[in-house]
């Protein structure tokens, strides 16, 4: 016949290690029961007296007596962190996170380890703990807690949707990527040598042939020349070989002669010469033909930039624009008698100025 056993009776009685803590002990045992886990050593906690916590180691938002009582719990917990919340209980105190209660022991930890061993001194290990305690951040740990406990406890719906969304945004960065690859292939079959130096200087018409000159010459000293010449010596800068021929027996034969005046590359006739504002001007061989910007522009700069700026503020205070839209023959013709106006009175000013120094040193001389 089967025998039953009573079952042991057991009682909660509290740690020796730890305090507020509790665990069952079967009555009338002498020795613990042998699947009973054997506790480790007290781990050790960061040591200080009451000068060095006023000097170093106060804060708003601590005291000195919850600080004790948070290197206490730590030590009964060693060191683990989900005990220690769970049983931190400060009397008078407000709730702590383990957030908060991590960001005091650490800081804590690394001001003693500073003042202990300064910072040039520490050798790899203690700076590395030392960095370690300094860079907690009790708000990044908080939002990184909430964000996993986000993901936990998610739906298989949101899941679901945030893989699709995760696909689809890979395969349109990829798009982009190939996207990207192409343009940039683009601008490099595209792509042409940059000029070392800018065209602004061959703004001008002289300029210009100036430029057509140097490129016919070097183009002359290659073995195939590919440029052909215009025909016009003015152009071309050289003689053509008719019109030196003609001007050498012109000239043997009539050495007393005047040269022929130079013409114009195109006959114009008057209505085209009207309509472009060219002048033909017989008095001066060196410059036979003028045109409307010339004599828009030449007459607004003078010798010197005091009188240069003298005549901007006349023109401009009767005013005549710096640039004038229609340039016709009529308009230039009115510019020049405005400016011979205007050139004649800057020179009875300057004649007055004259005057009125004179009269100043002779009152001068008179007072003394």
């Amino acid at each position: 016949m089967a025998t039953h056993r009573r079952a042991a009776r057991w009682t909660r009685e509290p740690t020796t290690r730890i305090t507020k803590l509790q665990h069952w002990t079967r009555n009338g045992a002498t020795a613990p029961p042998p699947t009973t886990t054997t506790l480790p050593d007290r781990v050790p906690v960061p040591t200080y007296d009451a000068e060095v916590y006023e000097a170093h180691l106060t804060s708003s938002d601590w005291s000195k007596e919850e600080t004790d009582y948070l290197v206490q719990v730590y030590g009964d917990c060693h060191g683990k962190w989900p005990v220690i919340a769970d049983h931190y209980e400060f009397e008078g105190g407000s709730p702590r996170s383990m957030e908060e209660l991590k960001s005091r022991f650490y800081t804590l930890s690394a001001s003693l380890l500073q003042l202990a061993t300064p910072i040039t001194s520490m050798t790899t290990t203690d700076y590395s703990l030392y960095e370690m305690l300094s860079s907690f951040n009790a708000e990044q740990e908080t939002s990184r807690k909430k964000l996993a406990e986000g993901h936990l406890y998610r739906r298989a719906n949101e899941v679901d949707e945030e893989t699709v969304l995760l696909g689809e945004l890979q395969r349109i960065m990829l798009n982009q990527a190939s996207l990207d690859n192409q343009r940039e292939e683009l601008r490099q079959r595209l792509d042409h040598p940059r000029a070392a130096t800018t065209g602004y200087q061959y703004t001008t018409s002289q300029a210009l042939t100036t430029l057509w000159q140097q490129l016919l010459a070097q183009d002359r000293a290659k073995k195939h020349s590919k440029l052909r010449p215009t025909g016009h010596a003015a152009y071309d800068g050289l003689p053509s070989m008719n019109n030196s021929n003609n001007t050498n027996n012109s000239s043997a034969a009539r050495p007393s002669q005047t040269p022929a005046q130079p013409t114009l590359p195109d006959a114009l006739s008057k209505a085209d010469q009207l309509r472009f504002g060219v002048t033909l001007n017989p008095d001066k061989p060196g410059s036979s033909v003028s045109f409307l910007g010339d004599r828009f522009t030449k007459p607004r700069t003078a010798k010197s930039q005091l009188q240069t700026d003298k005549l901007a503020a006349i023109l401009s205070n009767i005013g005549v624009h710096d640039v004038i839209p229609m340039a016709t023959p009529p308009v230039v013709a009115a510019f020049e008698q405005i400016m011979e106006k205007v050139h004649t009175l800057m020179e009875l000013r300057k004649t007055n100025e004259k005057d009125l120094q004179e009269v100043r040193v002779r009152q001068g001389e008179l007072s003394s």
